[in-house]
Parts: C-alpha cells; sequence; structure tokens
C-alpha cells in the first residue's frame, strides 16, 4: 500500500484516457468543470493522475497543463513514455519499421476502409490530406515539420506510429480484428473514437506497445499498490489497461 510521504495518505494512481473518457469534446479539448475539479483536488492530496491517450503530446500538452498535471504521460498509446514534469525522466520511444507499415496499409481490404491518414513522429508529420476533424484532435499543424502531403521519398525511416481515418461505414470490430490476425507479428493495432457522429481512428504502433504497460512502469516508478489503481477509458485502445488496473471504469458512451 502507497502513502504520501506528507500527509501519510493512501494514494491511488488514476489513469485516464482522453477522448470520449476525460474529454467532454474532444474537438475543443473541454473537460467538465466537475472532473477538472476532483482532478485539481485529487493532485492536491498527492495522488498520481496520468492521462495515457492515442494522441501526440502536442495536442495533449493544453489538458495537461489545464489540469495542473504533474505525473508520466503515454502517447501514441505508449509508445511515447515521458514526464513533462520531470527533467530528469528519461522518455522511452518505440518506433515502426516503416516499410513493414506501407505494406500494411497496401493490404486492399486496409486501403478501400482508409479515408485519410498520417505518419508522424516526435517532430514530424506527414497527412495525406487536410481535415479540419482530425487535425482538431491531433493538431498535426503544430509539429515542429509538418507537410500537407506524404512524400514517402522524404519520410524518416522509423516513425512513432500511423493514425487513419476511416470510413464511417467502416466495421470496426471487423477491420481491427483482421489487421490483429492478419499483420499481428509486424504492429499492435487500436481503434477508438475521435468525437461523437465522427469517423473511428485506427492507429499502428511497435509491437509490444499499449496502454497497459504504461501503467505497469507508473506503479514500479511511483511505488503505487496494484490494489491502488484505477483506470478509466472508452474504446478497444483501452482494453489494455483494464487487464492490468485493479478498477476499471468506462463511461456511458463507451
Amino acid at each position: 500500500m502507497a502513502f504520501n510521504k506528507e500527509s501519510n495518505q493512501r494514494r491511488f494512481l488514476f489513469a485516464l484516457d482522453l477522448d470520449g473518457t476525460l474529454l467532454s469534446n474532444s474537438a475543443t479539448g473541454e473537460v467538465h468543470p466537475k472532473t477538472e475539479a476532483a482532478i485539481k483536488r485529487a493532485v492536491k492530496e498527492g495522488h498520481i493522475v496520468s492521462i495515457i491517450t492515442g494522441r501526440p503530446w502536442r495536442s495533449t500538452m493544453p489538458v495537461y497543463e489545464k489540469l495542473g498535471l504533474n505525473a508520466i504521460v503515454g502517447n501514441y498509446n505508449g509508445a511515447h513514455i515521458h514526464n513533462p514534469a520531470d527533467p530528469f525522466f528519461i522518455p522511452t520511444i518505440s518506433y515502426l519499421d516503416l516499410n513493414e507499415v506501407l505494406y500494411i496499409l497496401g493490404d486492399e481490404k486496409v486501403k478501400k476502409e482508409i479515408s485519410n491518414y498520417a505518419i508522424e513522429g516526435p517532430d514530424w508529420v506527414q497527412l495525406m490530406h487536410r481535415d479540419p476533424n482530425l487535425e482538431k484532435v491531433f493538431g498535426f499543424n503544430q509539429a515542429t515539420k509538418f507537410r500537407e502531403s506524404i512524400n514517402l521519398e522524404k519520410l524518416p525511416l522509423k516513425p512513432t506510429g500511423i493514425v487513419f481515418d476511416a470510413k464511417p461505414t467502416t466495421d470496426v470490430l471487423e477491420l481491427l480484428t483482421y489487421l490483429k490476425r492478419r499483420y499481428g507479428d509486424l504492429g499492435e493495432f487500436s481503434s477508438w473514437s475521435k468525437g461523437e457522429g465522427l469517423s473511428p481512428v485506427f492507429d499502428i504502433t511497435s509491437i509490444g506497445v499499449d496502454k497497459g504497460k504504461v501503467i505497469s512502469l507508473m506503479m514500479r516508478y511511483y511505488n503505487i499498490n496494484i490494489d491502488d489503481t484505477v483506470v478509466m477509458g472508452d474504446s478497444y485502445n483501452d482494453l489494455s489497461m483494464y487487464e492490468i488496473g485493479n478498477i476499471g471504469v468506462a463511461p456511458a458512451n463507451a
């Protein structure tokens, strides 16, 4: 059982997904006032509140700062693990093999379900075509190196992740199952919602990357007991968190 050293109070780890969970509006990054107040209270009392999301850091940072968080963050579903509040924390970045990813995207069954896609690393993005709904969530144009087209001749070979927008008619579970069964040796696949009424997002990350592993790391790093872990998420990319955390909470929209 972990305790806050200053108050001797029992300390909990809260691992929170963003879109469809913590955010009441993904496009604007809005957090409900009651949620904001509860999180700020938890942080003040010494509990660990962490964001673990499929988003990159650039579109996570405004929420992190608004809530006054100071814990480890898992971006790209855990492909990028870092602590913005601690310059001495050594980040972990897991890269994809670009050739293998392009092989997956070239699959006819996959290709026909893709309406847009982006290839990116920690400070660069190449996007197939502009889309305000996708950009509101991912903040592509805030990347240090942003290209509004994908040029395979000028693309780093080690991206951290691939994000693709599916069509509104896409059967999410069917496509996700196909990707895992057909290409499970090349990457990790997940899907999540970028907002009510909007098309689903799929992402591809390196083998072994998932949100649950971020929680395992944090339990050791912060010396949190397994029984004192609470996870909250709403979609397929959150399933691994439920396998690790003691208490799993899903919102009504899950």
